[in-house]
């Protein structure tokens, strides 16, 4: 039953099948309540839909070990003057802590400030300025053209260098006057956290198919719909959102396509509202900056998540493992006491040889699914590592 171009889905099974294929395949990355409500609600409806989708990632095993809290904000927000058309901005970093695949240990993710769209490329180990530029020129100028601005990090590769050498590569004799900001709006430090997460997701317990993983981490982050925007980073970008794999399985062939006049005229006018949410973003974010958090406290008996803190870390696990693509939380483990006003002692495996009080800081909840047990089952391996093993005599 269509609604306002809307499948309507009725109480069953099928709205649970839904609520999987639009949180748990790799295709979408265990998106966060308002990514997935923004992705679902494009195409379907039903009453009560977003209370349904947060008790679904609230239970969610692998958000619940992967994902860390948002934590409040201490510093002052200073944000950077608003682009006016796409790529006009960009900013960059470069995620590290990768173990090395085939000579490649590092990520540079170069984001569009205009439509949030965002670009992950696969470095090597060894990556001077010249290389940097080498991967910059085939994965964004070729497509999109120098960007006049760059916001970046202060990585000593992202100098005058790297652009002499981008600007060698076309042809041109360079003329700096490529804004440069050593600083950073945030932006790219929320999309590293958003690619991290994602390769924790669906890493293989050799955590050595990261490489293959980008893409698809790519494609899954341009789908879901920016907070800032308003808008998915493809729609805005391309002026439509992609069909996905489950839309195709699932949709009628009618033999027709959208009129060009109509995809012109929605894609202007995408624009435009783009424009006007990146205007009101930077008043949102000093209005959650100031938000205080919430008090939060357990009683004997709650199941909790342990945080891997890098102490934590080096005392149950092997040197060799790398932590960049481990969880960060360990558990669900039982509260046994309240130890003072702010910390617990837990009922630990003997396969955790620390002590077992902790601060309120480093725990959560634990949220179970009742409905889906297989769900809650990790199908990981563990990030302790046995130094003893039994003699067979």
């Amino acid at each position: 039953m269509p609604k306002g171009g809307r499948v309507f889905v009725p109480t069953g099974p099928l709205r649970r099948r839904l609520l999987r294929e639009s949180h748990d395949p790799q295709w979408v990355g265990h998106p966060g309540i308002d990514r997935m409500l923004a992705l679902l609600a494009h195409r379907y409806y039903w009453p009560r839909m977003e209370e349904n989708i947060e008790a679904y990632v609230t239970i969610c095993l692998v958000c619940q070990l992967d994902k860390v809290e948002k934590k409040k904000e201490v510093r002052f927000l200073q944000p950077l003057s608003i682009p006016e058309v796409l790529w006009q901005s960009i900013s960059m970093d470069l995620i590290s802590a990768f173990p090395k695949v085939n000579g490649m240990a590092f990520v540079l993710v170069v984001v569009d400030r205009f439509s949030k769209y965002g670009i992950f490329i696969v470095a090597p180990y060894a990556c001077p300025a010249e290389t940097m530029a080498e991967l910059f020129f085939k994965n964004v100028t070729k497509y999109f053209g120098v960007p006049q601005d760059i916001i970046r990090d202060r990585d000593a590769r992202f100098t005058e260098r790297f652009w002499t050498t981008l600007f060698n590569m076309m042809g041109m004799e360079l003329k700096f006057s490529t804004a440069n900001h050593p600083q950073t709006d945030g932006q790219t430090e929320r999309v590293n956290a958003l690619v991290e997460d994602y390769l924790k997701h669906y890493v293989s317990a050799s955590l050595r198919n990261w490489v293959d993983l980008l893409d698809v981490a790519q494609f899954n982050y341009n789908l879901h719909k920016s907070s800032t925007t308003g808008i998915s980073p493809f729609e805005l970008a391309y002026g439509q959102q992609p069909m996905t794999l489950y839309e195709i399985l699932v949709q009628k062939s009618s033999g027709k396509c959208p009129a060009a006049y109509r995809f012109a005229r929605s894609k202007q006018k995408l624009l435009d509202e783009a424009k006007d949410s990146l205007a009101k973003a930077p008043c949102r974010m000093r209005k959650y900056v100031d938000m205080g958090r919430r008090h939060m406290e357990f009683s004997v008996g709650d199941q909790v998540l342990l945080k891997l803190t890098p102490q934590i870390w080096k005392k149950i696990t092997s040197k060799s493992v790398h932590r960049g693509l481990i969880s960060k939380y360990n558990g669900p483990f039982e509260v046994m006491i309240k130890v003072g006003s702010l910390a617990y002692r837990l009922k630990l495996p003997d396969r955790l040889k620390i002590h077992p009080t902790f601060h309120i800081s480093f725990l959560k909840k634990f949220h179970q699914d009742l409905l889906d047990t297989v769900r809650q089952q990790t199908q990981r391996a563990p990030p302790v590592i046995r130094k003893e093993f039994e003699k067979t005599v």
